[in-house]
């Protein structure tokens, strides 16, 4: 028996003001897979930031599909505050550590095809809009 086939894709993203939204493709597939873990690595700490407290920021992995036009949302995370931020996902979003977002709790929208085209999201939800750091987006897809 040999081990299933895993491979990471990363993306590098920019930093953005507070009311900024950003999209950014990665590659297509390179084959038939189940993502199994999404994380984001920020560049700095959100600790400094100053915000309001209805300020949010939505992170997402979206998978368009091989025509790019696909709405489905893979792992999905939300900063708060700066203050949340330092327990969001888990670990919370410190310089340079690895936050895992929360993945769909449906299996069957976790498999993509080979060729589907997944799509980072960062967006404002609400408030003012928190700024995001920036920092480096790692997907890990293992073949089905």
């Amino acid at each position: 028996m040999t081990a299933p086939l895993v491979r990471t894709l990363v993306k590098d993203i920019s930093s953005l003001a507070a009311l900024t939204n950003m999209s950014m493709p990665f590659e297509p597939a390179p084959f038939a897979a189940a993502v199994t873990l999404v994380q984001f690595v920020p560049a700095q700490s959100q600790a400094h930031a100053t915000a309001v407290a209805e300020t949010l920021r939505t992170y997402q992995l979206i998978n368009r599909g091989a025509a790019g036009t696909g709405t489905t949302v893979l792992a999905n995370g939300r900063i708060t505050s700066p203050a949340a931020s330092q327990n969001a996902f888990g670990t919370g979003l410190i310089d340079n550590v690895a936050s895992t977002l929360p993945l769909t709790t449906s299996i069957a929208l976790l498999t993509i095809a080979a060729g589907d085209i997944l799509e980072w999201e960062s967006s404002v939800s609400g408030g003012t809009g928190l700024r995001d750091v920036g920092g480096r987006v790692v997907v890990t897809l293992s073949r089905v």
